[in-house]
């Protein structure tokens, strides 16, 4: 090598290395002049690190524990439960619906079901939104998300409860590091636990996100349209006391929200419930031991503090038909299959469905993209997509299309006085629904009818010669359809284009 070179060449390197030095210290220095979101800065993560299943914490000196692991294990806790940087811990790029920074979501399932039910959320639900915790029955982890055992804190007497059997099966399974899912464990019962969850979830999700102007617990098996859902709540305001969903009864008097269905609490109603009284998430233990079902428990509380779910129409706040049941009162949020359509929600909102597989969560999934996040999903569409295609104008044996509003047996003796015959034969249950001008549908087996004057897909149903026959009256839909004001008819394919399809193909 000539001198020239030997001389010039580490000066060369001096050179490239002071300048990507000049560049990373004022990138670094920009960096830090960027605010993050202002919902961020609310979000409580040390409530949040306090929370994560005690197998996920670690004693530092504990000289196996390398700081590359401890800082890779904070920065997956955070990002699963503040992801607003873009990325979403598991790869999906994150797309915020507007509002959702506003939102705290609380996703509730059980040790038995999780991962049956909860990772199609993780590709579909979770990156809508930044802020979310999930709520089990025993710790564990979803790509890189803690799973919270909400049940850790309960009383101890509770916990030696026998309905709290399932539980500790549970605890002893993960304390034995047994390498079995706990569904295949055979333990059964959870249904038995979910009730004591709802309540210290919610407290859980108050302490997390303080300042949230909305908080929302759905079950594992339900979907929300996110862009359907802050719209709506976008015209209200989370100052005012609000708990909100498909309203139903216990014992047909005692009105309390259905949780599988969604349930929307108001920032004001959990700061003035759960915010005032720091010990509410125990209070109610041994009120849930002879009672039924969280979500009415939690209702019971509100309603101890003076606070009834919202039973509204047409006025503020404007819950209408969005759960499925907003008017009826009795009706949960249900699959697109057995959604009830009918002339009276034609043309409404939906936010909620119940009830679903992985799969159906997928569709709907899939089917909300193809929407603009500005254009509101109508009863209407979701029968477009997922009805209106598979509805034929003849009798379709082996299906039961669910038409449950009239019911004429033979097993009823008070209907075998009023001498009705519905229930004799196939064209003895055709011609009630004819009589009955209202009827869209109807569906017949040996000694039963039923009529409804709802449009619903139902599925397929075999049993013996038992098997139901369905039909429904095309006529009188596509009149539902054209007197709507929201459905041009002409515009779109007719009822039984599948089957259509198929014939061509």
């Amino acid at each position: 090598m000539r001198l020239v070179d030997r001389v010039w060449a580490p000066r060369k390197l001096l050179i490239i290395v002071v300048a990507i030095s000049f560049v990373c210290f004022f990138g670094i220095a920009y960096r830090r002049t960027l605010p993050l979101p202002a919902s961020i800065n609310d979000v409580d993560l040390q409530n949040l690190r306090d929370s994560i299943p005690s197998y996920f914490k670690y004693d530092k000196s504990d000289c196996s524990v390398t700081k590359e692991t401890e800082h890779a294990a904070e920065e997956t806790f955070n990002s699963t439960y503040t992801h607003a940087r873009g990325i979403y811990a598991n790869g999906y790029e994150t797309s915020y619906v507007p509002g959702t920074e506003d939102v705290f979501l609380m996703v509730k399932t059980g040790a038995t079901v999780l991962w049956q039910r909860f990772p199609i959320h993780i590709a579909t639900t979770l990156p809508q939104l930044p802020h979310f915790a999930v709520y089990s029955d025993a710790p564990d982890v979803v790509a890189g998300i803690p799973v919270i055992d909400i049940l850790a804190d309960t009383k101890p007497e509770t916990k030696e409860s026998d309905q709290f059997e399932t539980w500790r099966q549970q605890q002893a399974l993960i304390a034995e590091h047994a390498n079995i899912e706990i569904s295949q464990a055979g333990i059964t019962g959870g249904w038995q636990l979910d009730k004591y969850k709802n309540i210290p979830m919610v407290a859980h999700g108050y302490k997390t996100y303080p300042t949230a102007k909305w908080y929302i617990f759905m079950d594992a098996d339900t979907y929300i349209l996110w862009p359907n859902m802050m719209r709506w709540l976008s015209t209200l305001n989370p100052d005012d006391m609000l708990y909100m969903g498909s309203v139903t009864y216990l014992g047909g008097v005692t009105p309390f929200v259905h949780g599988g269905s969604g349930v929307v609490m108001s920032g004001a109603l959990i700061r003035k419930t759960f915010g005032q009284e720091p010990e509410l998430a125990g209070q109610y233990e041994s009120y849930s031991k002879h009672h039924c079902c969280g979500d009415h428990i939690i209702s019971h509380a509100f309603r101890d503090r003076g606070v009834i779910p919202v039973l509204t129409g047409d006025g503020y706040p404007f819950v209408a038909w969005r759960f499925q049941g907003g008017y009826h009162g009795d009706l949960q949020a249900e699959p697109p299959i057995t959604v009830r359509f009918s002339k009276l929600n034609w043309c409404e909102e939906i936010v909620t469905f119940h009830h679903l597989t992985a799969h159906d969560i997928e569709k709907i999934y899939e089917f909300e993209q193809k929407f603009p996040r500005d254009q509101p999903i109508l009863f209407k569409d979701v029968y477009h997509e997922f009805v209106m295609p598979y509805l034929r104008g003849d009798r379709q044996n082996n299906w039961d299309n669910v038409a449950d509003i009239r019911e004429y047996s033979k097993d009823n003796e008070k209907q075998k006085d009023s001498q009705n015959t519905a229930y004799e034969s196939y064209e003895s249950c055709s011609n009630a629904c004819d009589k009955w001008e209202d009827c869209m549908m109807f569906r017949y087996r040996p000694g039963y009818c039923g009529l409804s004057d709802e449009i619903r897909l139902g599925k397929k149903h075999e049993d013996g010669d038992n098997s139901f026959s369905s039909f429904w009256r095309l006529d009188r839909i596509r009149n539902v359809r054209t007197s709507s004001g929201c459905d041009p008819i002409d515009a779109l394919p007719e009822e039984g284009e599948f089957f259509r399809q198929q014939t061509k193909a």
